[in-house]
């Protein structure tokens, strides 16, 4: 008699115990779409990023074109500063 009252009471406590590590199926559904809602948010970060590196690599080459513009005005301008010299000193 004693020995299944333990067994009784042990059987309990092993159900008490584990009835935290059930998951309920609204709390999967909600995880469920929480994981979605980051999912999109990720790809659409990476829609972004990817658009963004787009933009940068468009803008650097634009940066690199007016650079070499500058170059070519720049050495116009001395080219024309030196025939201005030597009229002058004629």
């Amino acid at each position: 008699m004693f020995r299944r009252i333990v067994i009784l009471f042990a059987a309990m406590a092993a159900l008490l115990s584990s009835a935290g590590c059930i998951v309920t199926t609204s709390n999967y559904d909600a995880k469920v779409r929480e994981a979605d809602a980051l999912r999109d948010a990720y790809a659409s970060s990476n829609r972004e990023a990817s658009r963004l590196a787009g933009e940068v690599e468009a803008l650097s080459k634009q940066v690199a074109d007016q650079k070499a513009a500058i170059e070519g005005l720049s050495t116009r301008a001395m080219e024309c500063e030196d025939n201005g010299a030597r009229s002058a000193a004629r």
